[in-house]
């Protein structure tokens, strides 16, 4: 609920924006949720095997970020959704943590909201373009 809630602060900010600078906070969003893990393996030392994991993640979730502002904000929802999954499921038993559990935990709620209020974006965004 506390991801949740966030989130719901970090929409009504990003929303005071014109539509294209508001999908570009979600996408400058995104890129920073996945270099957090980054900066948490090489704060804790983890192994090269580990750095590159979360590596590869700042990569896939760049490249979604950059999808979705080039293409549609329903590529940012996914890569949002993305990403829950990616605090919830890869990191549960890493060790050491890159990143403390509540931390994953309300990262994955903030996440799961983010996507549903882009997804939903996107279908008004669809729906709109199809009446004109």
């Amino acid at each position: 609920m506390i991801g949740a809630a966030a989130c719901a602060a970090f929409i009504f900010a990003a929303r005071k924006l014109a539509r294209r600078a508001e999908l570009t906070v979600y996408a400058a969003g995104l890129f920073a949720a996945a270099l957090v893990y980054v900066v948490g393996a090489l704060a804790v030392g983890a192994t090269p095997a580990r750095l590159a994991v979360e590596l590869a993640g700042l990569l896939a979730f760049s490249l979604a970020a950059l999808a979705g502002l080039k293409w549609s904000p329903l590529l940012l929802a996914l890569g949002w959704a993305a990403h829950a999954l990616w605090d919830l499921l890869l990191h549960a038993d890493v060790h050491p943590h890159v990143v403390p559990d509540w931390y994953r935990l309300i990262c994955a709620g903030f996440d799961f909201a983010l996507a549903a209020y882009l997804a939903a974006l996107s279908r008004r965004t669809t729906a709109r373009a199809q009446t004109h």
